[in-house]
């Protein structure tokens, strides 16, 4: 009976041991890594929408024309070289009268026609502009549209590798100080996960699961979390 109750104490402290184990030696520490880093926009875009309206469709395709003509001065004069413009869809609808009774008829009361470009250009303070610049042009009775604009970064490729290299550093750095205050040694990288690339305005805290690509302002900040695994030894 004494040598079964040994037995069964020599068991339990192996039970005992061995979880204590695996939790302070065979599980890695997991940490997060965090860089960013401010980016300047060198190129963007905006696409101007021109509305015409008048008892023919000739007529109003022409002064739909004439309105854009309009805009590709202010374009040219604003941005010279710079500039890419590019035609896009053209449209017209026949608009019909409408009866006492508010009902549609089958008679035609005027044409509407709408034309559309995109500029592009690497001069991004000045599209910025020149979008204002289109846009007053409704005070002059014309009827104009601006979407934009909207400013990219062409060397995301090369801000991702530069982030990836310092997020990295960042995380290592934060498991050597968990494993040295608890008396570990860090070991080997297991494992190295990227998360999705954060591009957001100056001072925002906004994220995505998805990522983000703010494309409102010229001045960006792009950021990047990883986690990292790494073994640890006594």
């Amino acid at each position: 009976m004494a040598l079964a109750w040994v037995i069964g104490l020599v068991a339990a402290a192996v039970i005992v041991a061995k979880p204590w184990v695996t939790i302070q030696h065979t599980q890695p520490i997991v940490v997060k890594g965090y860089a960013e880093m401010g980016v300047t926009s060198d190129s963007g875009s905006l696409k101007v929408s021109v509305v015409e309206s008048d008892s023919t469709s000739s007529r109003a395709y022409e002064a739909a024309g004439e309105a854009l003509e309009r805009v590709r001065q202010i374009v040219a004069a604003d941005l010279g070289k710079f500039v890419e413009v590019l035609e896009l869809q053209s449209q017209i609808t026949e608009v019909y009268k409408v009866d006492g009774n508010g009902r549609r008829t089958n008679e035609v009361e005027f044409y509407r026609a709408s034309r559309q470009i995109r500029v592009s250009t690497v001069d991004v303070e000045g599209l910025a502009r020149v979008g204002r610049l289109i846009y007053d042009l409704n005070g002059e009775g014309m009827r104009v549209h601006v979407a934009g604009p909207e400013f990219f970064v062409s060397s995301l490729e090369d801000v991702k590798r530069q982030l990836l290299t310092l997020a990295t550093e960042n995380g290592k750095q934060r498991a050597e100080i968990l494993a040295t205050n608890s008396g570990e040694r860090l070991g080997s990288l297991v494992s190295a996960r990227q998360g999705v690339i954060q591009i957001t305005k100056k001072n925002s805290s906004q994220t995505s699961s998805y990522g983000i690509y703010d494309t409102e302002t010229i001045e960006k900040v792009v950021k990047l979390v990883v986690t990292l695994e790494f073994e640890i030894s006594s």
